[in-house]
């Protein structure tokens, strides 16, 4: 079973690692903007539109990572008085019914509307830069994708809870 957990969290780790390293071009192409702007009067056409790319990928790939480390919001109001064994099987629950099926009907979705995009060659058209807009979805395509994994994880992790009857060891 750990093997199994290892597998399924490392892309979420790589997707974290990817995701913290597009924050390193964002700020450059940023800075580069602002100076370009108002030093030199001369603003370019592609900044804003590669910041919310950049921006928007660093969300999305993050995402699993932050699933993985319990960083996404949860409303505790009644969850924190539960037991682990409760816990696990209301996530089990969460997961299994709701979440895995949704995210894999939009990563069936999202991949066709990438094949689309990459067939068509259509921009973005959100500024006069026009980039691919492939790029962008195949990001959202991956992020989904990289999410279904991690939540297949959890609802292991929660299993193997439910089994043992007490909390099992963290993994990040």
């Amino acid at each position: 079973m750990r093997l199994i957990l290892s597998c399924l969290d490392k892309p979420a780790i790589w997707g974290g690692i990817v995701g913290a390293w597009l924050l390193v071009p964002l700020i450059l192409s940023t800075c580069y903007e602002v100076f370009a702007r108002y030093l030199f009067g001369a603003p370019t056409i592609w900044a804003f539109e590669l910041s919310g790319m950049l921006m928007g990928a660093n969300f999305l790939l993050a995402a699993a990572y932050a699933l993985l480390t319990s960083s996404h919001i949860r409303v505790e109001m009644f969850y924190d008085r539960f037991g682990p064994r409760t816990q696990a099987a209301i996530e089990i629950i969460g997961y299994a019914c709701f979440t895995l099926p949704m995210l894999a009907w939009l990563a069936w979705a999202l991949g066709d509307w990438v094949a689309v995009t990459i067939k068509s060659k259509e921009g973005t058209g959100a500024s006069a830069w026009n980039p691919p807009a492939w790029p962008m979805r195949a990001i959202l395509w991956v992020s989904f994708v990289l999410l279904a994994l991690q939540v297949v994880a959890e609802i292991l992790r929660n299993v193997r809870k439910l089994k043992a009857g007490k909390a099992a060891e963290p993994t990040a």
